[in-house]
């Protein structure tokens, strides 16, 4: 009996519709087999299950008492078509593929349990698995129990599919019905797997309700020739009679960092391999929320990671699976109120109140008395034991996670020593060292939920309780606000005010937690020497924008509604100030320009002064330089108008800037010793300018050298090179960086060596000198500016080290600063950076490809001109002569 000829039969003429639809879908189905006509229909249900069986179907429609087919209808095929979620690709399992292989030839595992969280990737494994066992077993069944229904559905249709439809129809109880289902399953090499079994079974136990499913199972770790695959949440005791012989189960781990990261790179996800591991990290290797991600910044953000910060879980949910994994929480939470675990509950909604794990002295200030209305009700009257009870559970049930925690030492000052500090303007160096605080904070045991949890409780509460959710977060700003001194020392003591920052901001307290806590604890005012405290001491920029982040309702567009007029332009001015640090420059430009229009708006010519500068440098590294020229011009005019001696002598060195990426040196020239004249006007002790002011005027006048230590690498023509401005650069750098350490200022430590470095460097390569020097000072530039989160001028030091790496025979670390330097860049994007990337990459390794290094030549012209960074005009024509 074969299909071929039967169709055949029934459907002699050619061009009639209905078999070439029936022998089309047939050819499609036995693609596998090399003459299908041949094949006999027991190994066409084999290969092709229920493709076949449907043109059976299409056939029996047009002719239903036609015993052939009648007769091949009744044979049932023994793969069913999967109901399990599709899997492109699965990583970081290779060891678990392993374990389910092993179980599958092991005659004597009979059943296999994989407990773990929802979208931890249970599903997704045996799926994957699955698909590439359909060759080697003689039955195949699965069902989902979250998307296929209830368990009579189940064992209805697998009645049904394993030959039995009567005992299916009947009114059996259910364990008669699974004592007979296991006995048809065990019969042959059967792969059965029972997806997400955790709806049928008790949340306080674990315990199976159904008896159909409880027969089946037992029934199957007794005896099975096959295997059956159960997925599930929590534990199944049902089976612990067999757990140590026929019925093993493990739990199946997050993914590890490094899992994670390839998963966010194979979903389109652009950044380092480091910081694919910190996301990855953040999620706990949650791989559902890693795969929500990664889709969600490849359709949104162009893949960008540095984006995470921009997106909603709950909102790429919707996009990409059109809500399936809130769907999934929102079924668990109805799960455990239906089994009356409403103390689980209530500390599960207390997780959603967080960003992070939660402290044990946050959990025990939100259960003090008096209660929150609708959220902590339950909570206020519990023991310790109780208490503790309860997340024993949770974490039994994979909700939670519990580490034990040790609150840290923190040091600092007190209210009235800051404000001294500030009046007497006592610099960083010469300050009281800081006391440490009496220890506010309690020991214990922290809390962290997995972050669709988080977000899903907290869009309950925050929508169906809006009251308790300000008065929650008002609790814990208050509570972190007085945990700390009013100036705590170091990134541990500030935490705590990072974290009442976002409390603060969803109590509806933004204007004043900005004021109070933000500005004048965290940076330590605007002004003064201990000014930008996170920035200039600590580099916590990324810390820095995240707390900036809670002040908007639509980031870096829209703030919250109770700040005035010129705290918007403030935090608008921030936002892009940070943003651009971090290299992410299209972001940083709208707010930045806001800020600008704002100042204007306001007459307030120090800030629009400020902006106009910042929005210069910004120009410069996009590569818009006739723009930053003229921005630098403006910041100079809003700076005279200001009368702010500061902003007055700074903003020429701004200017001098642009016009020396312009190539305009001589004009550069001529504004920097303007700016030196004030500096030293306004404070003769200090002559010389230093910070980013004195950074730019180095990097004017080491610009010839730097050209002649390039055509002596080039092997062109020796440039005499005045020995006097190299030493002059020296000594300006060797004073700018004293002051920067005395004020323990990273970023213009780190900017002050990379000159010293520099310097250092062209004086070896000029004079045929030795390297140590520069090897010195060129690595602890990089690692500072690292430190200082200094993200926008990294690659002026990758840069450099690259061509000290290269003149001392390492091409391959080399190319690797160079490799590395080009990625920061071309995600700023920073125009100016990529050309001299390309400039350097052609004139180190032109000697091993001319071609190569001549295509790197035309980049880097084609951006020079572009740009028109006419700074690089003499290198480009040097390398172009020799190359």
């Amino acid at each position: 009996m074969k299909l071929g000829d039967i169709l055949a039969d029934l459907y002699p003429t050619p061009n009639e519709s209905r078999r070439i639809v029936a022998c089309a879908r047939l050819n499609a189905a036995l693609i596998e087999f090399n003459d299908a006509a041949a094949v006999n229909w027991s190994n066409i249900l084999r290969v092709a299950g229920n493709k076949v069986s449907a043109i059976v179907d299409c056939a029996l429609k047009d002719h239903p008492d036609h015993e052939d087919l009648r007769a091949l209808k009744r044979v049932q095929p023994p793969i069913a078509s999967s109901r399990l979620p599709s899997a492109k690709v699965l990583i970081g399992r290779e060891r678990e593929i392993e374990m389910l292989n092993a179980a599958w030839n092991d005659a004597k595992t009979h059943v296999m349990t994989i407990v773990a969280f929802g979208g931890v990737g249970k599903s997704t494994l045996a799926a994957h698995w699955a698909a590439t066992k359909y060759d080697d077993v003689e039955r195949y069944f699965d069902w989902s129990f979250y998307k296929q229904g209830s368990s009579e559905v189940f064992v209805k249709t697998a009645l049904e599919f394993f030959g039995d439809a009567d005992l299916a129809a009947s009114a059996a109880d259910g364990w008669t019905k699974g004592e007979r289902l296991a006995h048809l399953v065990a019969q042959h090499r059967t792969l059965l797997i029972l997806d997400g079994l955790e709806p049928l079974q008790d949340a306080k136990t674990g315990e199976l309700r159904d008896p159909a499913l409880t027969s089946l199972l037992r029934g199957l770790a007794a005896r099975n020739r096959g295997l059956c695959v159960v997925t599930t949440r929590q534990e199944i005791p049902d089976l612990d009679t067999f757990r140590n012989t026929s019925a093993p189960q493990w739990k199946l781990a997050h993914l590890s960092k490094e899992a994670g990261a390839n998963l966010l790179e194979n979903l389109g996800v652009d950044g380092t391999a480091k910081e694919r591991e910190t996301l990855a990290g953040d999620v706990k290797g949650h791989a559902l929320t890693l795969t929500l991600l990664g889709r969600f910044l490849a359709e949104a953000y162009g893949g960008d990671i540095r984006k995470r910060d921009l997106v909603s879980l709950h909102e790429a949910d919707y996009e990409e699976t059109s809500g399936h994994a809130f769907h999934v929480m929102e079924a668990y939470e109805e799960w455990l109120a239906r089994d009356g675990r409403h103390v689980e509950l209530a500390i599960l909604r207390l997780l959603g109140l967080f960003d992070r794990p939660a402290i044990p002295d946050c959990l025990g200030a939100l259960r003090e008395h008096p209660a929150i209305d609708g959220l902590t009700d339950s909570l206020v009257m519990l023991t310790e034991a109780q208490w503790n009870l309860a997340v024993k559970r949770l974490v039994q049930l994979g909700f939670v996670e519990e580490q034990p925690w040790e609150p840290p030492r923190i040091a600092g000052y007190r209210e009235e020593e800051a404000r001294r500090m500030i009046d007497e303007k006592i610099r960083a160096g010469d300050a009281q060292p800081p006391q440490v605080a009496d220890a506010r904070r309690m020991a214990g045991n922290v809390l962290d939920a997995h972050p669709l949890i988080r977000e899903q409780f907290a869009r309950r509460i925050r929508e169906s309780a809006p009251e308790a959710w300000r008065a929650a977060h008002g609790r814990l700003y208050e509570y972190l606000r007085d945990s700390v001194p009013y100036w705590p020392e170091g990134v541990d003591g500030l935490l705590p005010l990072y974290q009442a920052v976002m409390h603060g901001c969803q109590a509806g307290r933004a204007a004043e937690t900005c004021e109070q806590v933000y500005r004048n604890r965290i940076l330590r005012g605007t002004s003064g020497p201990y000014a930008f405290y996170t920035l200039r001491m600590l580099g916590l920029i990324g810390a820095d924008l995240a707390a900036v982040r809670c002040f908007f309702t639509v980031p870096w567009k829209q703030l919250a509604e109770d700040f005035p007029a010129a705290g918007q332009s403030w935090l608008l001015s921030e936002a892009a100030f940070r943003l651009r640090a971090l290299g992410r420059l299209e972001e940083a430009r709208e707010p930045m320009r806001a800020a600008l229009d704002a100042y204007v708006a306001l007459d307030q010519s120090k800030h629009a002064s400020i902006v106009a500068g910042n929005l210069s440098e910004l120009d410069l590294m996009l590569g818009d330089v006739t723009s930053a020229v003229r921005h630098a011009e403006q910041s100079v005019q809003y700076a005279d108008r200001s009368e702010d001696a500061f902003q007055i002598m700074g903003k020429r060195t701004t200017h001098a800037d642009a016009l020396h990426q312009a190539g305009r040196a001589a004009e550069a020239g001529e504004r920097c010793r303007e700016a030196e004249t004030l500096q030293k006007d306004g404070n003769p002790t200090t002559p010389f300018l230093y910070s980013v002011q004195g950074f730019r005027f180095c990097d004017l006048l080491l610009a010839t050298t730097e050209r002649a230590a390039w055509r002596r690498w080039l092997e062109s023509d020796e440039q005499s090179v005045a020995a006097k401005t190299v030493a002059d650069v020296e000594h300006r750098a060797t004073t700018a960086l004293k002051i920067a350490m005395r004020n323990h200022w990273v970023l213009n430590t780190a900017l002050d060596t990379l000159t010293l470095g520099r310097v250092a460097f062209f004086r070896a390569i000029l004079d045929n000198s030795a390297f140590d020097g520069a090897n010195t000072a060129v690595e602890a530039a990089v690692r500072g500016l690292r430190q200082a989160g200094a993200i926008h001028h990294l690659p002026r030091a990758l840069l450099t080290r690259a061509w000290l790496r290269a003149v001392q025979g390492d091409p391959t670390a080399a190319g690797a600063d160079l490799d590395e330097a080009e990625q920061i860049a071309e995600r700023g994007p920073m125009r100016l950076h990529l050309a001299d990337i390309h400039l350097h990459r052609a004139r180190l390794f032109f000697r091993e490809n001319r071609d190569e290094a001549r295509e790197e030549l035309k980049k880097a012209r084609a951006l020079i001109e572009r740009c028109g960074y006419h700074r690089r005009d003499e290198e480009l024509r040097d390398a172009e002569a020799v190359i």
